[in-house]
């Protein structure tokens, strides 16, 4: 198997939480040692909240217990799901004729900084690895965690890890490409709970993902895209379930001058008043995950948001600085325009004109190089992000041929 090139593949939640769809995993690693790659595996936890391994259910179990929960307690439960996942599918591999091997982030040598429930990646020693990769053997990798070199403590990467350790280790493997198989065939334009015609991109540059990711496109996280994009590796977000071609996230030209439609809700939304909304504020910001942060255009507040788990940790960055002048909302989106600068100054005007139209206020507006994002009320957001997408995928629009020309081509 040695000079063979090398494929990692990371299967979800959702692909692995059946013996059905464990066998939807078993085809798409055979078609890939078909193909000629080696094969290496990244795997979720089973399921969802509610599914008996998945890991809201096993945090579960800590938290209806009462009390704080000890960030090292908290990865030692959170990693279980994972090291079962992986142990299954290896099993299942090698009873389908696969050579197959389950590994832990420790085991695979996925090192971390000591911060529980939060870790960075600080190095992948990938000897174990390659040894199985040049027995023929495809290792099972469980996702999300590492461990801390110098006490061997468990680590887990926060949500969207598992996407950030297989992209990770395709970076540290030197692999062709990272296959991210979820439940959708690929990155659309917009949320297809809010549009069902969402078109699909074919392709995006790793900039415009990372924006769309960041703000609100739950299909890939914003860490794994970087990660990718630092270490030059494409990325493709496909689907367990079929075998369309998905999206591939690369070094690219984008097609369209705006490539698509993130909206993130309900988020509480901290307005600061401007006199306090400078660097020192943004440099605190900076430092916290799961935070996104604006700057208004008309009245130059920093507006900050996060998710109901992140709300403390937003309040707290706020206190740091001790910004006296601020606003609580609740109950807020963030819908993003993701694309080129000039053509979202083109639309500025246009695009606010248009949520007014549909009596949506827009509280704040902020347009960067490669965004425009606004925030309104919560309970608006479909019908915002839905007049907002057949606008710019409308015959005048930047997305009206997305389907037929955003084809993927393997790299």
């Amino acid at each position: 198997m040695i000079g063979e090139p090398i494929l990692v593949q990371k299967f979800g939640g959702t692909s692995v939480s059946t013996a059905e769809c464990r066998m939807q995993v078993v085809e798409h690693v055979q078609r890939a040692r078909g193909e000629g790659y080696q094969v290496a595996v990244v795997v979720s936890a089973m399921g969802r909240r509610g599914d008996p391994y998945a890991t809201d259910t096993l945090l579960d179990l800590l938290r209806d217990n009462g009390g704080p929960v000890d960030g090292r307690d908290y990865d030692m439960i959170f990693i279980c799901g994972e090291v079962i996942s992986a142990t299954v599918m290896a099993h299942i591999l090698k009873r389908e004729g696969i050579p197959a091997v389950g590994l832990t982030g420790a085991q695979a040598r996925i090192y971390t900084d000591d911060s529980h429930g939060e870790a960075e990646i600080v190095e992948i020693d990938t000897a174990r690895v390659q040894a199985h990769l040049e027995r023929g053997e495809v290792p099972v990798i469980t996702g999300c965690q590492g461990v801390i070199r110098d006490t061997r403590d468990h680590t887990t990467l926060g949500r969207g890890g598992s996407d950030t350790s297989a992209v990770a280790l395709a970076v540290a493997l030197n692999a062709s490409k990272v296959e991210v198989y979820t439940d959708v065939e690929g990155v659309s334009c917009a949320d297809p709970r809010m549009v069902p015609d969402a078109r699909l991109l074919g392709r995006v540059s790793y900039d415009k993902m990372h924006e769309m990711a960041r703000y609100g496109a739950g299909v890939l996280h914003h860490r794994a895209v970087r990660t990718g994009q630092e270490g030059g590796v494409p990325i493709i977000v496909r689907s367990t379930f079929s075998t369309a071609p998905g999206t591939m996230v690369a070094d690219i030209q984008d097609e369209y001058a705006i490539v698509g439609i993130a909206s993130f809700a309900p988020l509480e939304t901290v307005v600061v008043s401007e006199d306090v909304a400078g660097p020192t504020v943004r440099e605190v910001w900076e430092r916290r995950r799961g935070i996104m942060s604006l700057i208004d255009r008309d009245t130059g507040a920093l507006v900050l948001g996060a998710p109901s788990e992140k709300s403390g940790e937003l309040r707290s960055a706020v206190d740091e600085v001790g910004a006296a002048g601020r606003q609580i909302l609740n109950d807020r989106c963030w819908i993003s325009l993701i694309g080129e600068s000039e053509a979202l100054q083109e639309r500025s005007s246009e695009d606010q004109e248009l949520l007014g139209r549909q009596g949506i206020e827009v509280m704040y507006h902020e347009l960067s190089d490669q965004r425009s994002t606004y925030v309104i009320a919560a309970v608006d957001a479909a019908r915002a992000v839905r007049a907002l997408y057949h606008e710019i995928s409308g015959d005048r629009g930047s997305l009206g041929r997305c389907s037929e020309s955003c084809q993927v081509s393997e790299p």
